[in-house]
């Protein structure tokens, strides 16, 4: 299960890439994450996946805190980037 509440991610002082998204995913449901350029899409994915800390809000992973537990959120998931190289 995905648990993102309040989520919210600035860069500097005047540039909010995610803006207090909260959404929830069930432990087999398929979800899609769609919007346009610049919506905030790859900056929350990040967080999920622990490569960014959020300025603000909570984001959980099987129960744990992405950003409390980084290590055990990692040894759960799997994530390629758009330019992984196979």
């Amino acid at each position: 299960m995905i648990e993102v509440r309040d989520l919210v991610k600035v860069y500097g002082k005047d540039v909010t890439a995610v803006d207090g998204i909260t959404f929830d995913v069930a432990e087999g449901e398929v979800f899609g994450f769609l919007g346009p350029n610049g919506a905030g899409k790859t900056t929350t994915i990040r967080i999920l996946v622990t490569r960014l800390l959020p300025t603000a809000g909570t984001a959980r992973v099987g129960g744990i805190d992405v950003t409390a537990d980084p290590n055990a959120v990692r040894r759960m998931i799997g994530y390629a980037g758009q330019f992984i190289g196979v």
